[in-house]
């Protein structure tokens, strides 16, 4: 982040039918890892790593002032994933215009969760989330693969605005 600006806050868990969004520890790793290897997550996310790499990733993030990292939770079980981040300061903000205040957020969900308009819940949750997230953050954006229909069912569902294809190094979203 620049000078003068926040650092993003996850300041209260979300519950969302018997399922909790917090903040990912490196005790999470091992499910993680599970879950980014399955492979309808893995086709999107090509983060398939050794738990080993997963503790060191969600470590990072929680020094990371424009970044949070959560894990969705079913008791002691990774169900899915979700990352915030500043885009003014990812890779994004190259790509597409933006303000100092724009969030992005990415979403992956465990198959033993998917088909049930979760999807869609997490997103709004995050989207209300916003404020608190970033002071003054006013827009929530994502870019799933142009490809990923089931992401994009999920974002529009959640009243997201589709506002176009953008070129990005790794993919068309």
């Amino acid at each position: 982040g620049g000078p003068g600006m926040t650092a993003l806050t996850w300041s209260r868990d979300l519950v969302l039918e018997g399922l909790v969004l917090r903040l990912a520890t490196p005790a999470d790793a091992e499910g993680l890892a599970a879950l980014m290897a399955e492979p309808d997550v893995e086709q999107w996310w090509h983060q398939a790593w050794e738990p080993e790499r997963w503790a060191e990733c969600t470590s990072g993030f929680l020094e990371d002032p424009d970044s949070l990292a959560l894990t969705l939770t079913e008791g002691d079980r990774v169900r899915g994933y979700v990352e915030v981040y500043r885009v003014a300061t990812d890779v994004l903000g190259r790509y597409i215009s933006h303000t100092q205040t724009d969030l992005g957020m990415h979403l992956a969900l465990g198959e033993g969760v998917r088909g049930r308009g979760l999807g869609a819940r997490l997103i709004s949750g995050v989207r209300e989330s916003a404020q608190q997230i970033l002071d003054g953050c006013r827009r929530l954006v994502a870019e799933p693969d142009l490809r990923n229909q089931r992401s994009h069912r999920a974002f529009a569902k959640a009243g997201f605005q589709a506002i176009g294809a953008v070129q990005l190094p790794d993919k068309t979203a």
